[in-house]
Formats: C-alpha cells, structure tokens, sequence
C-alpha cells in the first residue's frame, strides 16, 4: 500500500520513482523545520535531495513526506527507519528490479494456480490485457495496470479469486497434479457456486482448469449449445468421466451395506451417508425421502444399543425424520454415554476375605 502510494505520488509529481522516497509516520505536530532537521541529519550522507511535499495519512493518523534525489543513487544504502519525533519513521522506496520480481512471483504462483495474468486481469474485469499482448508489455507497466485493476475491481470478487481448481484432463493416464474425477467435480461445484460473476465468466474460468480430452467436451458442450449452463456443463463431465453405476445398482449397494464388526455405529453412518448421496445423486433415492431412507437403513443394517434403537424409533414415529447431522449428534451422544458407563463398570480388585497366601495364615 504504502510502495503503491509512492509510485502514485511519483507519477502526480512527474519524477522518477528510482531516484525518490516517501518517509510515512511523521507526527502532525512536526513543522518542516523539524522533519527538515531530522531528515538532513540521517540523510546527509546519500546526496543531495529536495523535499517535494507532504500529505496527511488518515489511516496512520500521521504525515507522510516525499524526497527526491538529485543524482542517481544506490537504493541499497538507503535506511528502512529513522529515528524522528513521536518514534520511528518508516522509509518507503522502490528497488530498481521490485516490478520484475513480484511478476515472477505473481506468474509463478498463477501457474500452481492453473492461471493466467491475462485470465487474471479478465476475472478483474480489465479487458485491456489480451494474452498476446502480456509478453510485450514491460513490467513497470504490466505491475502499474495490475495496480489499477485491483483498484477498480468489484470489491466481494477479490477474496474468492484465487481460490484453486486443480487442473483436470480426463485421460486414461491422468498428470501427477491430477485430482480423481469425483474430487475435481466437488471441488468445482463448490467453487463455481462461488463466482458471483455472470455464467460465461465461470465457463472461461472453468475451460482454464481444463486440458486434453475434458476441454474437448468443454468446447463440444459449448459449440453445441452457447447459452448452456454451468450446471448443464458439470452435468455432462459427469456423464461422461463419472462412474458408469447404474441406478438400480446404487441403490442395491445403499441397501445391502451393513455394519461390519467392530466398527462403531457413527463410522457406519458415515460411510453410509457416502452411498446414500451417490444413489441421490443418480436418482436411484429420491432426494425428498432421503433423511426418511437413510434412518431406517441405520435401523436395519446397524447393530444397536436397547436404548439407541428406542430414540431411533421415537425419532421415527414422532415427526420428521433427523437430517444427517441431526441423526450423527444422537448416535455420537449414546456411544459416548455407553463408553463412559463401561469405564465406571471395570471391575476393580475383590476385597473378599480370605484371599492367596492370608487365607492359610488366617486358619493357623
């Protein structure tokens, strides 16, 4: 913040940013003798320098002012802090190669990504920067223009921008960065729900994600309905690279998925709640009946407590029946309640008579 009001004031200024510096923090009480005074003593040594004005900053509460240099001068040798009235005073100023490290930075981090600095400005909403033209543009400028775009943004955009969607192919050999199908897909949903921008930005942003076979059909979707929904998009990824399972076997599985051995009744519905969204999700269980199926195939398949399977039939019998989180709460509170009857049960050492060696010396 305090670099980019530098650069803005350089710029107003019409003086080189590389030869200049802000100094932020000086008290309002401080006349210019004073900051003159302060200045040339720990700045003496640099060169010679003209102080071109200064500003009050609301946000510190405090003066800021700006020097230029005469000469060039290595930026090195400058002090980050002086010791002014009222405390220290930071010292604010560019390095000659700030712009082009934080591009590198910035493209590096956009590549993990699977972005862009073109597709970044777009989601902005700054359509000046094409991708062709990203590698012709020097980088005081591109940093400038990055500025200015961040600036002027919709400001609810900014915290979701980068959230990351892992690159998706659909090959038969995926990439080592792959996520499985079904972990992209969720991961997608989430995020597209996300983007309050329109659907043709969510579809670019999708496409970004998308490499070899999955951007094929991305594009064959598209070409073949323009107007077609993100909804409609993820529809047909999961028709063609999601599990071939049918409805009917959904359903026999959900069904025939039984508590194994030793695993505990909240693990059960757990994994359970798994199936049960799949077959939702393919029809085989109708969506408005699921809490309905979803307890009694707990109470089917499950090997239950007297008392939990008496608060699950209550639950049945006296109204709607528990959403999942709902039915988890009830499960988890009687486990932890059977555990700890069983802990204040260990049976602890008898304190009968007559006990081991004792007992012969009693009767002597």
């Amino acid at each position: 913040m305090a670099l980019a009001l530098l650069e803005d004031w350089c710029r107003i200024m019409s003086v080189d940013d590389q030869k200049s510096l802000m100094v932020t923090g000086i008290p309002v009480e401080c006349d210019e003798t004073e900051i003159q005074e302060v200045l040339q003593e720990t700045l003496k040594s640099l060169g010679r320098y003209r102080l071109l004005g200064k500003i009050f900053r609301k946000q510190e509460n405090a003066n800021a002012v700006l020097l230029e240099f005469v000469e060039d001068i290595d930026v090195s040798v400058f002090p980050s802090e002086v010791q002014g009235k009222g405390g220290i005073w930071k010292v604010v100023f560019k390095t000659p190669n700030q712009d082009t490290e934080f591009l590198e930075r910035l493209n590096l981090f956009l590549e993990k990504e699977g972005q862009t600095v073109s597709g970044m400005f777009r989601a902005l909403g700054h359509e000046g920067v094409s991708p062709a033209s990203v590698p012709c543009i020097s980088p005081e400028l591109l940093a400038h223009l990055l500025g200015q775009a961040i600036t002027h943004a919709p400001q609810p955009l900014l915290p979701m921008r980068y959230r990351k969607l892992r690159v998706f192919s659909g090959s038969a050999v995926p990439a080592p960065e792959e996520e499985p199908f079904e972990i992209w897909l969720e991961q997608a949903t989430e995020i597209v729900k996300e983007w309050p921008v329109a659907e043709a930005e969510k579809k670019r942003w999708l496409m970004e994600s998308l490499r070899g076979p999955a951007l094929d059909l991305m594009r064959i979707v598209q070409a073949d309905n323009p107007s077609i929904s993100m909804e409609e998009c993820l529809e047909a990824f999961k028709q063609v690279f999601g599990s071939l399972e049918s409805r009917r076997t959904s359903q026999v599985k959900y069904l025939k998925t039984y508590q194994e051995e030793g695993e505990k009744v909240s693990a059960y519905v757990l994994r359970l709640e798994t199936l049960l969204r799949r077959a939702v999700e393919k029809r085989a269980i109708p969506r408005n009946i699921a809490d309905q199926v979803r307890l009694e195939q707990v109470m089917a398949g499950a090997s239950l407590s007297d008392i939990l399977w008496c608060r699950l039939r209550e639950l049945k019998d006296q109204g709607p029946p528990p959403t999942f989180l709902e039915l988890m709460k009830v499960i988890r509170e009687e486990e932890e309640e059977e555990a700890s009857f069983e802990n204040e049960n260990i049976e602890e050492p008898d304190d009968r008579d007559g006990c081991g060696p004792w007992e012969n010396e009693a009767d002597d």
